[in-house]
């Protein structure tokens, strides 16, 4: 892939993606280290830790929800535009003109099922954030993060 052909916004969205994944992966390895320490602990032990790995579950299941909305609408959007590209060249009379109407009523519907994909992407963030991860019934749950990564969605 040409860096300069790619603008400076992409460039930052794939380094910031980069640097997200980097961040799991240290996650990932350090978690490793501990697996061993893991075996040694006491069942109370395994079970806080297991709970903080649903807690990190859930969030992350937040922000996947939370990204396909955002995907989803754009792609939607893409769709939108590429049809008005179509049914303006049609109009124009510009080569295949039935070609193009057929194009710009396929991209139509494409948007229209991104949209309803949106929708129920949207609707089962909203149900996941509902239900909550599964935590300690004593621990007060800290839903600000969920509530930001909805807002973010939208």
């Amino acid at each position: 892939m040409d860096s300069e052909a790619t603008p400076p916004i992409r460039r930052r969205e794939i380094e910031d993606r980069l640097h997200a994944v980097r961040a799991r992966l240290k996650t990932l390895r350090e978690r490793g280290v501990e697996a061993d320490k893991r075996w040694a602990s006491t069942p109370r032990e395994r079970v806080a830790a297991a709970q903080r790995h649903a807690a990190e579950a859930y969030e992350s299941a937040l922000q996947v929800l939370a990204a396909s909305v955002q995907a989803f609408r754009r792609a939607a959007e893409a769709h939108e535009r590429a049809a008005s590209m179509h049914e303006r060249t049609a109009v124009a009379g510009i080569g295949d003109v039935r070609g193009h109407e057929r194009q710009a009523a396929l991209h139509r519907d494409a948007a229209a099922a991104d949209r309803d994909r949106a929708d129920r992407a949207l609707s089962l963030l909203s149900a996941y954030e509902r239900t909550g991860p599964a935590a300690d019934p004593d621990e007060p749950v800290d839903r600000g993060r969920a509530q930001a990564s909805a807002s973010e969605a939208d």
